[in-house]
């Protein structure tokens, strides 16, 4: 996760959401170990995070994380006032180009995924990190349907 700009308000706020971004790769990690997941090193994907391209571990790495920040920002907005506002504010702003930009790699990047459960989770958080009223339809569409 980028460091904290001089500006970034030290508040727990900010601090939950570098530690749910930190906790996801954790998770990621042993998800595809507990599901003996074996990703292909030459397969690569854009990534608007890093602004390079990324093996497919990197880019779904970003996308899970990435995802479960921006559904604890929007919670936290909620109740959120003044600099914490902002800076939530400017989080979900800045993510919403990031995923727009990754949308339609993701379920090319999913199919490398062999374990259902993880597959279908990273999916799932995603989608509902980009959802609106006014796109629900069109993600969905990009995204793989879950398993039976």
């Amino acid at each position: 996760m980028a460091p904290s700009s001089p500006t970034t308000p030290p508040t727990p706020e900010v601090l939950a959401r570098d530690l749910i971004h930190e906790a996801a790769h954790n998770w990621l990690n042993d998800a595809l170990a507990a599901h003996d997941v074996s990703l292909p090193a030459d397969v690569t994907f854009f990534s608007p995070w890093r602004g390079t391209p990324r093996p497919v571990y990197g880019f779904l790495h970003a996308c899970w994380a990435f995802s479960l920040t921006v559904l604890y920002a929007r919670q936290a907005r909620r109740s959120a006032a003044g600099a914490v506002a902002s800076f939530l504010d400017a989080h979900l702003h800045q993510q919403e180009g990031q995923f727009a930009s990754a949308l339609d790699s993701l379920a090319e990047a999913l199919s490398c995924v062999s374990a259902d459960a993880v597959r279908d989770r990273v999916s799932r958080a995603v989608g509902e990190a980009v959802e609106s009223a006014s796109t629900r339809g069109a993600i969905r569409a990009l995204l793989p349907p879950p398993a039976p």
